[in-house]
């Protein structure tokens, strides 16, 4: 039979008193302190507000309500706090900053995590060479920062630090909500969270997995091995290169190990994965086998995918098909019905049929018809060479790679390119500037000369007043004078992949139809600058593919595609399909 709870008692401190005092107990099978920036300086600004409106009024602050606490009498006299933690543990830090403003002020109640060993005492102190201990404190530490942040941006923090306090003691309120005492806590917290307050379904897991494991079998040390395994795939999974390697994201969430979950609990022909969906099956495989099968499962899937990334051939063939869409519960699947040599195998075709290029194929790839391709193929190439390193320490940043890379053309494109007068303008600008710091020789000096003249004449007529012709002229007369011999490339060579590379895209913003010469000045600066960048892009910048015979340093020429091409094919040609009749099956 479900509790029904009712507010017993309304909490206020009185001037003088304690705001809330005693002893809270947050059990294992809660979520941990997880309150952000946001959160707590919303809370800072709603009580100064309340006050301040008040003030406007010339009247009294009426009483402010925070959401209410539910909590259950333990057996010590302690209070095991079903919901509430976040607010109890923000109110507790606001007051610990007040009290070094303001002697008047103390903390009358403290806080214990069941699953944080010394977590009373962190709190106290706020240990700084503590913080990153887990992930517990490192949240708390970093709401105190946002605490203290706040302060820092009142026009007096001693003032605000008062004020806050006058609040805390007069007339903000906490309903206090009291469980009777045959009250399943676990249960409650289940029942009050699942439908009002967006917990993730692993924290609702987390309370389902703990409940059912140990404490029924007189076991609580089982418990709190769970809990710490628990906090280690939480973080391992928020490590930035781990998570990018499984998700092709770079994005952060309340909780990392969530993916475990939703990786076990395929929702094949959902488009979406409905709120919930994952915790209701995980109920459901729990009710079935039990939470000791369903939690031995989660731990072999944590030792796969670490493992994975651990083991440098595997971080790169499953890294690789992760980011062009392959997904890793399939991945999974696949490892379990092969032995570890078949498996890697099965990556190597995986990717073939990924590509499903033949070499004709990866030929005939062009840049604004075959872009998603082309990147793939270019990304297959620059983990490739990673992979081929005789540095054995050396990966592949994928992390680095996700939603930060573009398609960039070696060789300059074509005026038509430029979509404003202002982005014409900007590029005269910039290659003026390239072609006075260049050496040239006297034979050339006249024809340089000349054409300073003319972009200094484009750039002098005022904006609306220029016309494509003029600029389309100055265009290609600056990519003939920094343009090999023959290197007058025709559409299908210049979209073609001998002259295309993966650049970071906001450089690729600035650098969109400039000179090979000032490109590669940019990508040797951020080398220089150690900025991360794909290795093939940095190889074909310096020019580490072309024959020491052929170098044109700060020109692009049909030898220098041709030998990048080829190192490119030299790369993918094993995950090639042979058959072009192969290729076409496989698309169909």
């Amino acid at each position: 039979m479900e509790a029904t709870l009712e507010p017993r008692l309304v909490m206020r401190g009185e001037e003088g008193e304690p705001f809330v005092a005693g002893e809270f107990f947050v059990a294992a099978y809660q979520r941990g302190y997880r309150w952000g920036r946001d959160e707590v300086r919303q809370l800072l600004e709603d009580i100064k507000a309340h006050a301040r409106n008040a003030e406007k009024r010339r009247a009294l602050p009426t009483d402010y309500y925070l959401q209410p606490i539910v909590v259950l009498k333990r057996a010590n006299g302690t209070w095991e706090l079903v919901d509430g933690q976040q607010r109890l543990t923000t109110l507790f830090l606001i007051t610990k900053y007040v009290a070094t403003k303001f002697s008047d002020a103390k903390v009358d109640y403290w806080l214990t995590y069941e699953t944080r060993d010394g977590s009373r005492d962190y709190l106290d102190t706020l240990d700084p060479d503590r913080r990153d201990e887990n992930i517990d404190f490192h949240h708390i530490a970093r709401a105190y920062d946002a605490i203290v942040e706040w302060f820092g941006e009142q026009p007096s923090a001693g003032q605000a630090a008062i004020d806050i306090h006058s609040a805390l003691s007069k007339w903000v309120r906490v309903i206090w909500y009291e469980a009777p005492e045959d009250t399943d806590p676990n249960e409650l917290f289940t029942r009050l969270n699942r439908d009002r307050i967006p917990l993730t379904d692993s924290e609702l897991i987390k309370a389902l997995v703990l409940s059912h494991s140990g404490a029924a079998d007189g076991k609580p040390a089982r418990q709190q091995e769970i809990a710490a395994q628990w906090d280690g795939f939480e973080r391992d999974l928020r490590v930035e290169e781990f998570w990018a390697f499984l998700t092709r994201s770079t994005t952060r969430k309340p909780t990392h190990i969530d993916f475990l979950f939703e990786s076990m609990t395929p929702h094949a022909g959902l488009r979406e994965r409905p709120r919930y969906w994952t915790f209701g099956k995980v109920q459901e495989d729990i009710a079935v086998r039990g939470a000791a099968e369903f939690w031995r499962d989660v731990v072999e899937r944590h030792g796969l995918l670490t493992g994975w990334f651990r083991d440098r051939d595997l971080y790169h063939r499953i890294g690789y098909l992760v980011q062009v869409g392959d997904s890793v519960q399939d991945l999974i699947d696949t490892s379990r019905t092969r032995s570890h040599s078949s498996f890697r195998k099965a990556l190597v075709h995986r990717t073939q049929q990924r590509l499903n290029l033949t070499g004709d194929g990866v030929s005939n790839l062009r840049y604004g018809k075959d872009n998603s391709k082309c990147a793939n193929v270019l990304l297959l190439m620059n983990v490739e060479t990673v992979l081929a390193s005789k540095d054995k320490g050396s990966r592949f940043s994928f992390h680095a790679y996700v939603d930060t890379w573009s398609l960039e053309h070696i060789h300059a494109q074509n005026p038509e390119a430029f979509g404003k007068e202002t982005e014409r303008r900007d590029w005269l600008r910039a290659h003026r500037k390239k072609i006075q710091e260049t050496d040239w020789s006297s034979g050339e000096r006249s024809t340089v000369d000349e054409l300073v003249e003319r972009i200094n004449g484009h750039l002098a007529l005022a904006e609306g007043k220029t016309d494509d012709a003029g600029f389309d002229d100055v265009f290609r007369s600056v990519l003939a004078l920094f343009s090999a011999p023959g290197a007058e490339l025709a559409d299908g060579d210049l979209h073609s992949l001998g002259n295309l590379a993966l650049l970071q895209r906001d450089l690729n913003s600035k650098l969109n139809n400039a000179v090979f010469a000032l490109k590669r000045e940019q990508v040797i600066a951020l080398d220089e600058a150690g900025a991360y960048l794909l290795p093939c892009t940095r190889n074909v910048f310096l020019k580490y593919y072309t024959a020491s015979a052929d170098q044109q340093l700060s020109l692009w020429g049909p030898q220098d595609q041709d030998a990048y091409y080829a190192k490119l094919i030299e790369k993918v040609e094993p995950f090639l399909v042979r058959d072009s009749a192969l290729a076409v099956e496989a698309e169909a």
